[in-house]
């Protein structure tokens, strides 16, 4: 009877203890780790901030507690130097939480993101490049985010990067964004400038489009008429304007040439008139343009004197 009234005591004992061991750990509620979360991205705890959010990952967070959540994570990874992580938390923000009343928040670390990657000249190689991250990032803040107060700010930088790696088109097309999305931002002027210019860089001497060295000229002329202060761009727009009109004027007369060997002196006493404009007075090519177009004017005033063969306008 003793020795039964021991078992059972012991079998109490042990039931006791794996039910003491096999208790569930009970963790904080979503606001209370988020509270936390917060509280240590403030003192910059950034490690210790995600860590603390590791329990309500994924879809363990509630719904209305994601956005929240998802910020501090993006932060926490801008903090301890990861802005493309900090992106990529960021990616769907908009799609996620369209009604978010963080959205303003999230867009603000987006373009400190963006703009950081750009700014760093860190990459590997041929595989990862933080300028073409930040790339990137500012493509989808313009696009996602299109009333952000930095849209001015994102197409120039973007804008800038496209001059730099030739391609023209795209720099015309974030400039010319500025100026119509932006007219009352800091960089209205800059990117007027800028975007004549990438009109010039995209010319390849007179043998080019003429409409396209018209249209140059016109962006030109259009800046310069805002008086611009900057005394840089005010020589650059100069020396840009004297030498698409350089061009165009030897442009007429290389297709004057042309309509020589159609014998058609309609089309050569029409671009020799053209390169003969009084507009393009004091331009290189233009004294010589004068002198061909009055002895050729000269030469049709006189028949006798023209060469056989040649076409009457």
């Amino acid at each position: 009877m003793k020795r039964c009234h021991s078992v059972c005591l012991g079998l109490s004992y042990l039931l006791a203890a794996t039910s003491c061991t096999t208790a569930p750990v009970i963790l904080p509620a979503a606001p209370q780790l988020i509270t936390t979360a917060e509280q240590q991205l403030a003192v910059q705890e950034f490690d210790e901030a995600i860590d603390a959010l590791e329990p309500i990952a994924e879809l363990q967070c509630p719904k209305r507690l994601r956005d929240r959540r998802d910020l501090i994570i993006a932060k926490a990874e801008f903090g301890r130097g990861n802005p493309w992580e900090a992106f990529l938390t960021l990616e769907d923000f908009s799609s996620l939480y369209p009604h978010s009343d963080l959205r303003g928040e999230a867009v603000d670390v987006i373009w400190n993101a963006g703009k950081l990657l750009v700014e760093s000249d860190g990459g590997f190689l041929f595989f990862w490049s933080d300028e073409r991250a930040g790339r990137a990032v500012l493509e989808h803040l313009i696009t996602h985010h299109p009333d952000t107060q930095r849209l001015a700010d994102a197409l120039r930088i973007l804008g800038d990067l496209a001059f730099q790696d030739h391609d023209y088109e795209l720099a015309q097309l974030r400039y010319r964004d500025i100026i119509h999305s932006r007219p009352d931002s800091d960089w209205r002027f800059y990117a007027q400038f800028r975007y004549a210019m990438s009109i010039v860089a995209s010319l390849h001497g007179p043998d080019y489009d003429l409409n396209r060295m018209e249209q140059a000229v016109g962006e030109l002329r259009a800046f310069l008429g805002t008086k611009p202060e900057n005394p840089k761009m005010l020589a650059q727009s100069n020396e840009a304007l004297q030498l698409v009109m350089a061009w165009q004027v030897q442009r007429h007369l290389d297709i004057a040439d042309y309509y020589k060997t159609l014998k058609s002196d309609a089309g050569v006493r029409h671009h020799l008139r053209l390169a003969a404009r009084e507009d393009f007075a004091g331009v290189p090519g233009y004294d010589r343009a004068v002198q061909l177009r009055d002895a050729f004017e000269k030469r049709l005033a006189n028949p006798e004197t023209a060469a056989p063969g040649g076409g009457r306008p």
